[in-house]
């Protein structure tokens, strides 16, 4: 008879392969499918490309007839149509052929073209028109290239066949382009459904196993430590100290959870300060580097202009440059305010805030009200996560809300420092952004709002506006040195 432990060793390996198997082999038939779905989405993606892109060469092919049927407008460049109108038939009929065909040729890679009957039958509607176009912008190139007697009346008579049809033709295009993008909507909803069922069958399978394989072998290993146990008196004591070895694993893994927790927190932390250190870093850069570079050109430009110009078009062109270099400086130092504005660590965040909408409201020609009742300096932190707050709230308003009036308001009450920020714009659903489909913006500015124990509301409406407000506590000390004594235990533990 074979011995107890080899007879467990060989049953819990026999078992475990079993179970191990059964969801490696459906992981990676998951896998397979679903990347050979991906693969196919793929080219999807770059067939709805180019289809799309048929639009952009008809349109382009109707102005190029246009501008070699009438060489009065651009004479000169006549030659340089009359090579782009070869480009653009060779390349819109290589693409139509190859979206018909079901293979699509580009200089990259091939692509197949999964057309459906609903496809080919727009393609079969749309096919007498891209016939007419491409044969009449055939006989214009041919014409522009091999003059030929009444030519004037050939060009006119074809450049109406082309624009005659132009309009049909898009309109068609745009069919067979939503048809595409509709087919691969439905691709995509079935990987969806693929994936939940085998999602499903995994979650199944685990339950399975757990309640066929590793629930009866528990019992098992239960019955042969309780003969052990009976048999032999002297595994009592190593019995008791593996409880209290199990029960302390238990409490360090309780403690190793709340460390993770902690260490995600001050990763965070630190992620924001690199974040604010590195925008630092570029705007000295910009300021110090490119911005005296660009300084130094706009000198140099202006020891240029003493010497005389030999006519009005070189001193023409001289002072549209020096506009341009103007300009870029402006823009250097926009950026270089943006990425760490200087008043903010030397005035504050009152000074800042308002130098900001200020700014804001110049380029956006936005009216901002903005008032603030604080009379003191604030934490380096608090300051730079409000201002930050700030900017990425107006960025919001007006770059997506299309507000036309804004109010910033800043006050100190109870040891807590309250902004709010109004304004009129479009709004949108709160149920959206809870759902996660709301930007990053939203996301970091409440992330820089919890990390310094601070409050985060957001009030919004379909045409209501949009309503925020910050509420962030004096007294972060306390809570600074916990988070700085937990990352410090963390470190510790992971070097255990």
């Amino acid at each position: 008879m074979r011995p107890l432990d080899t007879q467990v060793f060989q049953r819990l390996t026999r078992l475990y392969v079993i179970a191990l198997t059964t969801v490696a082999a459906l992981s990676m038939s998951g896998q397979l499918v679903i990347q050979l779905f991906l693969h196919q989405l793929l080219d999807d993606s770059h067939v709805i490309n180019i289809a799309g892109r048929q639009r952009m060469l008809s349109q382009r092919l109707c102005k190029t007839s246009v501008l070699l049927c009438r060489p009065d407008i651009f004479p000169a460049d006549a030659e340089h149509y009359s090579q782009d109108i070869k480009d653009i038939i060779r390349l819109w009929e290589g693409c139509h052929k190859g979206l018909k065909g079901g293979e699509l040729d580009t200089p990259e890679q091939t692509y197949t073209v999964r057309n459906s009957a609903k496809i080919d039958s727009l393609f079969e509607e749309i096919n007498p028109v891209f016939t007419i176009m491409l044969s009449n912008a055939k006989t214009i190139s041919q014409v522009i290239e091999n003059p030929v007697k009444n030519q004037a009346d050939t060009l006119q008579a074809s450049l109406k066949q082309i624009l005659s049809n132009e309009r049909n033709f898009l309109k068609m295009m745009d069919k067979i382009v939503f048809q595409y993008d509709k087919e691969a909507s439905q691709r995509v909803d079935t990987i969806k459904r693929i994936e939940l069922i085998l999602f499903v069958l995994l979650f199944v399978v685990l339950v399975l196993e757990g309640l066929l394989i590793f629930r009866p072998i528990a019992n098992y290993i239960r019955v042969v430590i309780k003969k052990l146990t009976d048999s032999e008196t002297e595994l009592r004591d190593s019995n008791d100290m593996l409880v209290t070895t199990q029960a302390a694993l238990v409490q360090a893994t309780e403690e190793k959870y709340k460390l993770q927790l902690a260490e995600e927190k001050v990763r965070s932390a630190s992620l924001m300060e690199g974040q604010e250190l590195e925008r630092k870093r570029l705007a000295r850069e910009l300021h110090d580097g490119i911005g005296q570079m660009l300084t130094g050109l706009r000198l140099l430009g202006e020891r240029v202009r003493s010497t005389p110009f030999t006519n009005d078009k070189q001193e023409k062109s001289f002072e549209e440059l020096q506009k341009l270099i103007q300009e870029t400086i402006e823009a250097t130092r926009t950026v270089s305010f943006n990425l760490a504005p200087s008043v903010l660590s030397d005035y504050g965040l009152g000074p800042a805030v308002r130098i900001l909408t200020e700014q804001t409201s110049k380029m956006s020609g936005v009216a901002i009200d903005f008032h603030d009742n604080i009379q003191k300096r604030l934490p380096e932190n608090i300051e730079t996560t409000l201002y930050r707050v700030a900017q990425e709230a107006l960025h919001n308003a007006i770059k997506y809300a299309e507000a036309s009036l804004i109010s910033v308001h800043l006050e100190e009450t109870n040891q807590k420092i309250l902004m709010h920020i109004i304004d009129n714009g479009k709004g949108f659903e709160l149920g959206l952004s809870k759902k996660g489909l709301g930007g990053n913006g939203l996301k970091n500015m409440q992330t820089r709002s919890n990390l310094l124990n601070g409050q985060f509301k957001i009030q919004s409406g379909i045409g209501k506006g949009t309503a925020i407000q910050v509420v962030i506590p004096l007294s972060n000390k306390k809570k600074s040195s916990t988070i700085s004594k937990k990352k410090t235990l963390t470190q510790q533990t992971t070097t255990i």
